[in-house]
């Protein structure tokens, strides 16, 4: 501010040493342009009328402009030096315009302090994270992506974090790290998951506030994939003020869906999952593969019927991070999408 300070300040005149007075005097010393130039005015005025011939000049306005010319002139130092009043009107007329240039200099410190404040918007987010506020002090941004089954997700995962270095967090990974660690919330949780309830959205939220105070999710962003899951989980998010720069919603038709997920095989022996259009397995491993119960049709219709029921729901609360991605291309093509909505943060 003070190196912004300087270069601007030699930019701007001093008149009658408005701008380098202290503020009180500034004051006094347009008073005192002021009475100057009323009093030439006056004074010329009155010499005016008084020349003028008797039967065209209106006694009330040679005194009005007399009364005015004394009045200015008690109110001015008795040795005020006598002026012709041929130079009296111009030397009013510019002490007039040098007075309203003075009072335009005295404002310009405040205009200063305006083109300063116009940058601050872009240093916001910094001076949040420097205040503890959004996330709990991360620096790193917080994105969320979405999508149905067999969208593809996993995928762009990868890709975002070779690319970006976010920290990728899904739930059951942070479930699953509590209660090896024996957390406390870890074992909030695991009195529900021992029971076979779901844990609440509140814990889960908990959880995920938990993990984002990390060094590394401060340091580098997180990518946050499989929450929230439901509204409720979206509102207790917005509740516990988790701030979200970017939803990343993966779409796809529901019938290409149901393709590729028929379409996919595991095998049971190296855990690699094949498809038999778009991945197809080596000939002499085919009759080992596995068509896993998920990816039947009724299984996957049914899944994605749910999967829509609750990200209608969700999108709402992020509604101005929500970035749409057309999921029907091949990884690379999706990914230049990917690219689009996180460059932009």
């Amino acid at each position: 501010a003070r190196s912004e300070h300087a270069k601007i300040a030699p930019e701007i005149p001093s008149f009658f040493g408005v701008e380098m007075a202290p503020r009180p005097a500034r004051g006094l010393i347009l008073l005192g342009v002021a009475c100057f130039a009323a009093w030439c005015l006056a004074t010329s005025v009155t010499s005016f009328v008084q020349a003028m011939p008797a039967s065209g000049r209106s006694s009330a306005l040679l005194g009005a402009t007399g009364a005015m010319s004394s009045a200015v002139e008690n109110a001015w130092p008795a040795t005020l030096p006598s002026l012709s009043s041929a130079a009296l009107p111009a030397l009013g007329l510019t002490a007039i315009a040098a007075a309203a240039a003075a009072l335009a200099t005295a404002s310009a410190p405040a205009s200063r302090g305006n083109r300063r404040t116009a940058v601050a918007p872009a240093q916001s987010r910094v001076t949040c994270a420097a205040r503890g506020g959004g996330r709990g002090g991360a620096d790193g941004p917080l994105v969320v992506i979405a999508g149905p089954p067999a969208a593809g997700k996993g995928t762009q995962c990868e890709k975002i974090k070779a690319k970006y270095g976010y920290v990728h967090i899904s739930t059951g990974d942070i479930l699953r790290e509590n209660v090896k660690g024996g957390t406390e919330l870890g074992l909030k949780a695991k009195g529900y998951m021992d029971s076979g309830a779901l844990v609440p959205s509140e814990l889960i939220v908990d959880l995920v506030k938990d993990r984002l105070t990390k060094d590394d999710v401060k340091e580098k962003g997180c990518l946050l994939d499989g929450f929230p899951r439901a509204p409720d989980q979206a509102q207790a998010m917005v509740d516990a003020g988790l701030e979200v720069e970017r939803v990343l919603v993966i779409k796809v038709p529901d019938d290409t869906l149901v393709e590729r997920g028929c379409g996919r095989r595991l095998d049971p022996e190296t855990g690699e999952i094949y498809h038999l259009k778009f991945k197809p397995p080596p000939a002499e491993i085919v009759d080992r593969l596995v068509h896993r119960s998920d990816d039947q049709e009724d299984k996957i219709r049914a899944r994605l019927d749910a999967y829509h029921s609750q990200i209608d729901g969700i999108l709402p609360f992020f509604k101005d991070a929500v970035v749409e991605l057309d999921g029907t291309g091949k990884p690379d093509d999706v990914f230049e999408l990917v690219t689009g909505g996180l460059d932009s943060i």
